[in-house]
């Protein structure tokens, strides 16, 4: 081969097919890439709204579970509790008028407290009768 037909070959390979498949090649390299990265980037949009609906969902019922603790657990333990401080009010306030009571000596109320303060068990075996 002379020196004449390397350089026809090269130039009929550069010339030919073979750069212009190279250049296509590229062409289409770059445009699958970018369409690749589109893609990526709407999955990553779609991924984030997800995450942001199901932490939404998550708050919504978190709530929901906090208003029913709130008003079948809270809310009555609460009034219970109202109502079991002013009775101990109350009883506490009776428990002081009994020394000036005139029967006081012979009140049974005052005994039963006081066999109650003076021997702990016995209020227990009265509190399940």
């Amino acid at each position: 081969m002379t020196t004449t037909e390397i350089i026809s070959l090269i130039l009929n390979f550069l010339l030919g097919g073979g750069l212009i498949a190279a250049i296509t090649a590229i062409a289409t390299l770059r445009s699958s890439v970018k369409e690749a990265e589109a893609q990526a980037e709407q999955a990553l949009a779609e991924a984030k709204r997800m995450r942001a609906e199901a932490t939404g969902t998550e708050l919504v019922n978190e709530e929901k579970t906090l208003q029913i603790f709130k008003q079948y657990i809270y809310e009555p333990i609460q009034k219970e509790a109202i109502n079991l401080r002013r009775s101990v009010n109350r009883l506490n306030r009776a428990i002081e008028k009994i020394s000036d009571c005139p029967t006081a000596a012979t009140c049974p109320v005052r005994r039963e407290l006081q066999d109650a303060k003076d021997n702990p068990e016995a209020d227990h075996t009265n509190a399940d009768q």
